[in-house]
């Protein structure tokens, strides 16, 4: 049967589950009808699925600062075309050169399955502003160990770079970039490999730096006694800093869900939030900000919304953080 709200709730869900003593002062839970499924964020706002139904979180005069109000399924990314990875989608941008990526060339030549199967991206096929389609096909001994590309422009150019998660059968996943030059889809630089293979990294986000250009956040190992890297790409050069932070993860192996991160903006500061290595903390290891516990394991998407850090444990509780 389709849940229903409660009629004394009437549109906005903001009742609570009180905080044990244990937790941060900080931690709320917010009561919903059903389990969280997922955690969406879009250019349109956050989403929560919970059993059949969609809501939007927004900003609300309650104790965890956010409400839940019933909403349309949020607009996706598209799913790529026919022939490409079967579960990945299309990455987007705006403006810049490239426009369009996605991953093609499904192959199962890498047993892993860290993503919830064998199957990965045999290639990368990307379209540019004037609807001109290129594509970069990796050797055998290669696959792309990822779901959807991203595209930023992370040296400030005005042209756009593909960031891509590639892994080897040598060694493992890096972080690799693919850009536009002399008209063909070409591999600009590669981040160091994980030592071996099956050993995956998953990227954790894009910190604005002052010249105008990205910083790109991974973490290596994940699953695995996890530690963050970055990457700063400036005059075709990266530029590679290991070990900034141990004890951090974001993905549960086996999930499709790698947004198990998020970089925000807290007293001024912008940070990067994730979970500790066992999922049961936040932390903050851009700022030094102390960890956050949880009520349990998050394994859903983190979001921010109006200040407050949003996600779900595994087994579907919704947990509202003020930093």
């Amino acid at each position: 049967m389709r849940p229903r709200f409660p009629a004394l709730l009437g549109l906005a869900l903001c009742a609570l589950l009180p905080a044990e003593s244990s937790w941060a002062q900080s931690v709320h839970v917010l009561k919903t009808d059903a389990p969280v499924e997922r955690i969406i964020r879009s250019e349109a706002g956050t989403y929560v699925k919970a059993g059949e139904l969609f809501y939007s979180a927004v900003a609300c005069d309650s104790p965890a600062g956010l409400c839940l109000t019933p909403a349309h399924a949020p607009a996706e990314a598209a799913p790529a075309p026919a022939g490409a990875l079967p579960d990945g989608r299309i990455a987007v941008a705006g403006t810049g050169d490239i426009r369009r990526a996605w991953y093609a060339r499904p192959t199962g030549r890498y047993a892993h399955g860290v993503l919830g199967d064998s199957i990965e991206g045999g290639s990368l096929i990307v379209v540019n502003a004037e609807g001109r389609q290129s594509e970069f096909v990796l050797p055998d001994s290669m696959v792309f160990e990822d779901l959807t590309p991203r595209i930023a422009d992370l040296d400030g150019d005005g042209t756009n770079e593909v960031i891509a998660i590639r892994s080897s059968r040598s060694g493992g996943a890096a972080i690799a970039l693919y850009g536009i030059a002399a008209g063909q889809l070409v591999e600009l630089a590669a981040g160091s490999e994980n030592g071996r293979a099956n050993r995956w990294l998953n990227i954790a986000g894009f910190v604005p730096r002052p010249d105008g250009g990205l910083t790109i956040y991974g973490v290596r190992t994940p699953h695995i006694n996890g530690r963050l890297f970055s990457l700063v790409f400036r005059n075709g050069t990266l530029v590679e800093s290991n070990d900034i932070a141990a004890d951090v993860s974001n993905h549960k192996i086996g999930s499709r869900e790698l947004g198990l991160s998020v970089v925000g903006e807290f007293g001024g500061k912008l940070d990067l939030i994730l979970p500790s290595q066992n999922h049961q903390r936040l932390r903050f290891p851009l700022s030094g900000r102390a960890d956050i516990a949880l009520p349990g394991e998050i394994d859903k998407a983190i979001a921010i919304v109006d200040g407050v850090i949003l996600t779900a444990t595994d087994d579907g509780a919704l947990v509202a953080v003020s930093p």
